[in-house]
């Protein structure tokens, strides 16, 4: 597997997403406006991507750059809420 800046990209993005989540989750941002939040995250991370030319066409960007915010905000809460089990 080679390192692209596709992936670094993408993980760059997942850590952001994960720690905006992590840090404003019931101090600053209420619990139920993390969604929008993290859609908010995949949206800027879009557009810095297509400013770069990082993937071949707009709606890719878009797509990708939502799945990874809202997959990582997911995958957040899902060990929360299994931790708390």
């Amino acid at each position: 597997m080679e390192i692209t800046i596709e992936l670094i990209f993408a993980l760059v993005q997942a850590v952001v997403t994960a720690v905006l989540g992590a840090i404003l989750k019931n101090k600053v941002v209420p619990s139920y406006l993390v969604p929008i939040q993290n859609i908010v995250v995949g949206l800027i991370s879009a557009v810095i991507a297509i400013y770069f030319n990082l993937f071949a066409n707009i709606p890719l960007a878009i797509f990708i750059c939502l799945a990874i915010s809202l997959g990582v905000g997911g995958g957040y809460d899902a060990l929360k809420i299994k931790n708390n089990k």
